[in-house]
Parts: C-alpha cells; sequence; structure tokens
C-alpha cells in the first residue's frame, strides 16, 4: 500500500469539529487486541525481539499530537490518513491499524516498517516521522508525499512520456534500491503503486514506500523461503518457495520498468486467465517485446529489462550493475517532441488499474481451488528449473494449495 497523498493542508480541520474530521480529544477506545507478545510467538522472523522492543517503545501521546484528516488510501492491512501536528500545523501521512484486527503477519508488518525505516536516510526512501501506539490503534506517522504515486505522474504528462524522463525515474528508483541492498534488506513488494513521487514538481524526487514485506538479511547468500509479494511482481524464485534473496528485487525492478516503457505488464497477456498461469509465464520467463508498443523503444532499455528478468536469480544483474547500464550512461541528444520514444501514458494508467482489478478477483477465486492446479504448476515450474542448470534442479516448488493460496498468506494486491 503505498502512502497515497494528493495534497490539501489540514485548515479546514484545525479545531473543526467536523465529523469528517476526528477530534483527537474524543477518540473511539474499541476494547483492546490480543498481545503483541502473543502474536508474535508464531513469527518466523530473525529479528522478533527487535520488533517487540520497537513495539514496547512505540510514543503514546497520537491522540494528543495529532489530528486526523482525509483518507489518502487503503491496503491489505492498514489505512492512510492525512494528519497534522497540532503544535506546528505540520502535515504528515500516518498509517493506521486497527489492533483488534490484528493477526500474527500483520502485527509483523505494522512493526517491521518502522524497524527499518528508522535504520535508512537516503532522499529515495520514505522518511518516518515516529510510531505510535494507542488502546486500539499503531500508527505510522511519515512524510506526507504530495507528487502521489507514479500513475499520478503519468496522468499528468497528458498521455505522453519521453523515454528520456523514464530513465531519470528508473535511476531515481534504483539508487534507491542499491542503498537498500547494501544494508543487507530486501524490499520483496516492489510495484509502481509502492513508487511515490515527493512533490508534484517536476523534477520531483521518486521514493520508494511500503516497508511491511521488507526483512533484513545477514548476507548476501539466498535464505529466505516465505512466499509473499504482489502477484505480478513475484519473482520466479518466490513461486517456487526459495531460497531466495535481493535479486528477487531486481526481478520486481524489472516488472515496473518493462510496464513503464510500453503500457502493460510483462507477463500479462489474454491467456492469463488465473494466478497459476500468471505463475507459470513468469517461471517460464513468458514475455516478450511485442510490435507496435515496442518498435520506437530503445535497445538499450530491451537490453536492461532483459537483464532484470532473468528467470535464473546467478545470472540477474544486480541494482549496482544496472545503474552502469548504457541506457543510464550513453549521452543522447534530446528527443524530438513526436510519438518516437515515447509511452502513451493513459493506456498504462488504464490497463494498469484493470489489470490489478482483474487480478485481486482471480486471487480471490484462485483460493478456491488452487488443489486442482496445484500438480500442473509444480510440474511446470520443476521443468523450468531444470531446463535453467542442475544444480536448480532439486530446488523445491512452494505447495500452492497449502501456503500460498490460503487466506494467512501475505498477498499484497491493490
Amino acid at each position: 500500500m503505498g502512502n497515497h497523498c494528493g495534497g490539501g493542508l489540514l485548515e479546514w480541520c484545525w479545531g473543526s469539529s467536523d465529523d469528517n474530521c476526528p477530534s483527537p480529544r474524543q477518540p473511539p477506545r474499541p476494547k483492546r487486541g490480543p498481545s503483541s507478545d502473543s502474536l508474535l510467538r508464531n513469527v518466523q522472523n530473525p529479528h522478533v525481539n527487535a520488533l517487540l522492543a520497537v513495539e514496547h517503545d512505540a510514543k503514546l501521546n497520537f491522540r494528543k499530537t495529532f489530528v486526523l484528516g482525509r483518507k489518502l488510501g487503503k491496503g491489505s492491512f492498514a489505512t492512510v490518513y492525512e494528519c497534522g501536528e497540532i503544535a506546528t500545523k505540520k502535515t504528515y501521512a500516518c498509517k493506521v491499524y486497527d489492533r483488534n484486527k490484528l493477526d500474527a503477519a500483520t502485527l509483523e508488518c505494522a512493526l517491521t516498517e518502522p524497524y527499518l525505516l528508522r535504520r535508512m536516510y537516503h532522499p529515495g526512501i520514505l522518511r518516518c516521522q515516529g510510531f505510535y501506539k494507542e488502546d486500539d490503534m499503531y500508527v505510522l506517522v511519515m512524510e506526507e508525499l504530495r507528487g502521489g504515486d507514479i500513475f499520478d505522474k503519468l496522468r499528468e504528462t497528458k498521455s505522453h512520456i519521453q523515454e528520456r524522463d523514464m530513465c531519470r525515474l528508473v535511476k531515481m528508483f534504483l539508487e534507491a534500491l542499491v542503498y537498500i541492498h547494501k544494508r543487507n534488506i530486501v524490499h520483496r513488494d516492489l510495484k509502481l503503486e509502492n513508487l511515490m513521487l515527493e512533490s508534484t514538481s517536476e523534477n520531483a524526487c521518486l521514493k520508494i514506500v511500503d516497508f511491511g514485506f521488507a526483512i533484513q538479511v545477514p548476507s548476501d547468500e539466498p535464505t529466505l523461503t516465505e512466499v509473499l509479494g504482489t502477484p505480478g511482481y513475484m519473482a520466479p524464485e518466490i513461486i517456487r518457495g526459495g531460497p531466495y534473496g535481493k535479486p528477487v528485487d531486481v526481478w520486481s525492478a524489472g516488472v515496473i520498468v518493462y510496464t513503464l516503457l510500453c503500457g502493460y505488464p510483462p507477463f500479462h497477456h489474454d491467456r492469463v486467465s488465473n494466478v497459476n498461469t500468471l505463475f507459470r509465464a513468469i517461471c517460464y520467463g513468458y514475455y516478450f517485446f511485442d510490435s507496435p508498443y515496442w518498435n520506437d523503444i530503445s535497445d538499450d532499455a530491451k537490453d536492461l529489462i532483459s537483464k532484470m528478468l532473468q528467470v535464473d536469480p546467478t545470472a540477474r544483474a544486480t541494482a549496482e550493475q544496472l545503474l552502469e547500464h548504457a541506457w543510464f550512461t550513453q549521452q543522447q541528444p534530446p528527443l524530438p517532441a513526436s510519438p518516437r520514444a515515447q509511452v502513451n501514458t493513459l493506456k498504462i494508467i488504464g490497463s494498469l488499474r484493470s489489470f490489478n482489478r482483474i487480478l485481486k478477483a482471480r486471487v480471490a477465486e484462485h483460493k478456491l481451488d488452487a488443489a486442482s492446479h496445484h500438480e500442473e504448476l509444480t510440474k511446470l515450474a520443476h521443468e523450468k528449473i531444470q531446463a535453467l542448470d542442475n544444480t536448480a534442479a532439486a530446488a523445491p516448488v512452494v505447495d500452492l494449495a497449502e501456503s500460498t493460496l490460503l487466506p494467512a498468506t501475505r498477498y499484497s494486491v491493490q
């Protein structure tokens, strides 16, 4: 879930008794949910003690410090609001988790984000102002990103944007990803909705948001096995059940770059009728640079994507290596203001919004018939692994029927 901020100060809200602007002095206080200690006993996370420390050290005075404004967005686990600091009248965004509806996985997300954000300071990463708790909720207060997500930026371009401008945005994105990976953090849910702009200015900084699925790992070695993420952005090794590591973020970044440049996701086509079919396409690396959509996109851009969407994670370029790619380093003359080397962004917006809605419905539908498709996908994934190399042939395939598609699975679909 991104920090979906569309601007607008809280001038109407200070001291207001409007029902749409909850007063910090008269908050509802429902019965407190289960304790964080009891919930986290079931969490398989090497940093459980650190997460508990985040919870225990959380500030207790959110309602006395901030006033809530309008709703900015809603994700799988929390709701984002605009909020204002009463003393300074500065505006922020805040992510609110209902403690009465928390399970262990959601609590892990709620505590992981402030734990990691406090350890990072980079212009391309969302800044955390503070983490608060009340009897009925946890609240992460963050900087307000007034530029909205990438969809909003594209909408403002009046249907086209130059490939060179996309190059600038992608470079900022990869620079932030390099920073994250150097700190041994794997994001695990990179997608267009989680890339947001600091402001509405033409040269606004792009920021990575939503670190609820992120995790800090001990080294570059692939050690993770939990199946999570947004289906269309998941790397093959996640679908197979791991082990996996930082390269999964590069795969997701490749899906993002592909989509930004042509207007549709790489593994979205007429034959993707359910989640297993989508996973099949991903495991095979079944994507193309179709005509006419890619006719005017540079060969360098296509080569960059090819290096990111390598099915074998050991053959996939790192984020640091990608920044040395010719697409970023070669100085090219300004491109003409014509359809050449431009992207139809209205098509991007429409197709992606539609795709996400369809995918969300397919995921829900697929939970009911996972077993019937499991054998086929298992066979497919093993065949693909064997085709890569002998060492990968022994890698396990995740049990979709028993893990991925149960309600507890940490899917992120918006």
